[in-house]
């Protein structure tokens, strides 16, 4: 009697394990959401400019481009965080990356922002710029990247898509730039310069709520694509 009591319970020991294995490796993959495949990744947004070097400024609202460089970075920082991408800004306010001024401060903050970076070991690095030139009929927005990383140009790509399909005058093609942001690192990284502070039509879009968030958008859809996330994020 004892025997067979041994090996009901031994038996039963046995099922409960196999069931439980087996559950564990049916619900596994069911258990894989969108949120669950986007927070693999991790994306550095990099506002450029700040504190002493407001970068290029407005010709008919004055605007400083390190202010809407800032505020663009914040709406794709929300749009990012809330597909559940990890995002890390490199500057979260209007100062620089530097302590106490000094001749050599863009130095030090290109150092730092580079650190970041490195620290971050992202798989995306957007940095927002606007672009300024001589020629004021120039428009629209256009993303750059390092000549020398293809995963660079595949990002660019996917952005600049998204800029033509979304954005004024932005039916451009991405461009190769000898820029310390995107050669810093070897992750796919881009600068995206959002429209011409030179130019009044863009200047005037660019300095609308409606017209940052769009920018912010276009540049999110871009690095969904790139990502190849769910497209029901973007």
């Amino acid at each position: 009697m004892k025997k067979i009591k041994k090996a009901q319970i031994y038996f039963l020991v046995i099922s409960l394990a196999l069931v439980i294995v087996i559950t564990v490796v049916v619900q596994k993959p069911l258990q894989t959401s969108n949120t669950d495949q986007s927070q693999q990744f991790v994306v550095v947004v990099d506002a450029g400019h700040g504190g002493v070097d407001p970068g290029g400024i407005g010709i008919k609202t004055k605007v400083k481009e390190a202010d809407l460089n800032l505020t663009i970075s914040k709406n794709l920082q929300q749009l990012l965080e809330a597909a559940g991408v990890r995002v890390v800004m490199t500057r979260t306010d209007e100062n620089g990356l530097y302590g106490v001024y000094t001749k050599n401060y863009k130095k030090e903050d290109m150092a730092k922002r580079k650190a970041i970076i490195a620290q971050a070991n992202p798989d995306v690095v957007v940095s927002v710029h606007m672009n300024r030139f001589t020629n004021k009929s120039l428009r629209g927005a256009q993303a750059f990247y390092n000549q020398n990383n293809s995963n660079g140009a595949q990002l660019a790509a996917c952005v600049q898509e998204e800029f033509k399909s979304k954005l004024a005058e932005s039916n451009r093609e991405i461009s190769y730039g000898d820029y310390f942001m995107v050669k810093c690192t070897s992750a796919a990284a881009i600068i995206a310069e959002c429209g011409y502070l030179s130019n009044a039509e863009d200047e005037k879009l660019l300095c609308t709520e409606e017209y940052q968030h769009k920018v912010a958008y276009s540049i999110f859809c871009g690095i969904v694509r790139y990502l190849s996330l769910p497209s029901q994020m973007a």
